[in-house]
């Protein structure tokens, strides 16, 4: 299979831009991060449905732009880091680009575009990244780039790649956070995902098995049988109270915290109890410092 190109695109709203200047906020780093959704259109030759994906590039924002006109300003040469998974491949496969550029346009009245674009190898298939993304209008002062809070992606963001033949096209779910060294952490919304959930059993004879949860009802498993959760989420790892409810009931909490090589991107797992056996349809609950997501509906058998 060949593929020549993919795009990434995701489209939000900020309601918060963090006030700095270039001499308080010399970089910037936007990091998006999440789970490729359902497939908008085409077949997903990739097989990114349900993956974990994220996105880093740090700029400067005292940078002067490299390129200007009187509504846009452009900036190139930073850098682009990145972890994406793909179907196809049996590990997480890292991504990185020195010659990412970004884009500051007003385009409109209310909001600046602010427009990501670069070009990558994976595997030895060249994929396009962009991502734009709306902003308050004051996001592009004196052409400098300006950090903000942490921003969900809307249900609208999508993401699209093609063979050169056929293009495929799947929603995207997430955040996207723009950070300052030094600056107070970023409180983030708490997101649970249900892309990219998996049941994984530990056998009473030792062996192991891992299911998407996606693929059909989970199953308790037999009495000597440790039946774990897993789910991407956001918010989660600077929580100091943290409660999963299954179906009304609370479960243990077996890690919460950040994602193993996902920047940005928190994961949480669970045990499910036995006494759920044949429940059937129960919301997934998770709530972090009395913030509560929301919640992921599964198949209990």
């Amino acid at each position: 299979m060949t593929m020549a190109a993919a795009a990434l695109g995701c489209l939000a709203s900020s309601e918060n831009l963090v006030a700095a200047g270039p001499s308080t906020a010399p970089s910037v780093t936007y990091t998006a991060s999440g789970t490729f959704g359902s497939v908008k259109s085409g077949a997903d030759l990739f097989q990114l449905q349900g993956e974990p994906f994220s996105i880093s590039v740090v700029a400067s924002e005292a940078d002067v732009a490299k390129t200007h006109g009187a509504q846009w300003a452009g900036y190139n040469a930073l850098k682009m880091t990145g972890t994406v998974n793909s179907g196809l491949l049996p590990t997480p496969v890292a991504i990185s680009n020195t010659s990412t550029s970004i884009e500051l346009a007003v385009g409109n009245p209310s909001y600046d575009v602010f427009e990501l674009y670069s070009p990558v190898k994976v595997i030895g298939i060249t994929l396009t990244i962009t991502a734009t993304i709306d902003l308050p209008k004051t996001a592009l002062t004196n052409d400098h780039i300006l950090p903000f809070a942490s921003v969900a992606l809307p249900t609208t963001a999508t993401m699209s790649y093609s063979d050169g033949t056929n293009t495929s096209v799947l929603y995207l779910k997430g955040t996207l956070v723009g950070t300052v060294p030094g600056a107070a952490a970023v409180k983030t919304d708490v997101v649970l995902h249900g892309e990219g959930a998996r049941s994984i059993t530990a056998r009473g004879d030792g062996t192991k098995s891992v299911r998407s949860i996606g693929a059909g009802p989970v199953e308790t498993g037999a009495s000597a049988d440790v039946v774990a959760l897993e789910f991407y989420a956001a918010g989660v790892r600077d929580g100091s109270e943290i409660e999963v409810r299954i179906g009304g009931q609370s479960v243990p909490v077996l890690y919460a915290g950040a994602a193993e090589h996902f920047a940005g991107l928190d994961q949480i797992s669970v045990q499910l109890p036995r006494s759920l056996a044949g429940v059937g349809e129960a919301d997934v609950v998770l709530t972090v410092d009395g913030q509560t997501a929301e919640p992921v509906r599964i198949q209990i058998q």
